[in-house]
């Protein structure tokens, strides 16, 4: 198993998924059930083989990542090749950069001498599907990336 099996409450979100899954492989839901009760071990191959497929998807279209603490906002852009991220650190502890008030205090005071912002880029080790499925296990989730436009349009545009 190249990730981790999808949780109950995962397989019920992808619930028609899963069972065009199990039609793939030659099961409609009375086999499915007689599986259950006979083959254990076949039914633990199935779950892990789903999750995979469903991880490899996520990271495959994955184009940015977002991961953020209070204090602390990293915003991942993901092609192929190597990640850029934009990290930004507030030294006030009153802004919450987990809520989109937080940023949008974070885009008003650009200037701020309570924010600190670094950028860098990272080659993916050893691939990018690992990289991106670590920090999604810690916690970052995919996004659409207005948030990492947003800092690199200012930082394009600026001298800071």
């Amino acid at each position: 198993m190249k990730y981790h099996r999808l949780t109950h409450e995962q397989f019920n979100e992808v619930h028609d998924a899963f069972a065009i899954f199990l039609a793939s492989q030659g099961l409609d839901h009375k086999q499915w059930k007689l599986l259950k009760n006979e083959n254990s071990q076949m039914i633990e191959e199935l779950l892990d083989l789903f999750s995979d497929i469903v991880w490899d998807k996520i990271i495959s279209e994955c184009r940015f990542l977002e991961f953020s603490l209070s204090d602390q906002l990293y915003l991942f852009k993901t092609p192929a090749e190597e990640s850029s991220v934009y990290i930004v650190k507030s030294l006030n502890t009153n802004i919450d950069l987990t809520s989109a008030e937080g940023f949008q205090w974070v885009l008003n005071h650009l200037d701020s001498e309570d924010l600190e912002f670094l950028q860098g880029t990272k080659s993916y080790t050893p691939s990018r599907n690992e990289f991106l499925y670590l920090y999604l296990k810690k916690g970052a989730v995919p996004s659409d990336g207005i948030r990492y436009k947003a800092l690199e349009s200012y930082f394009s545009n600026s001298t800071k």
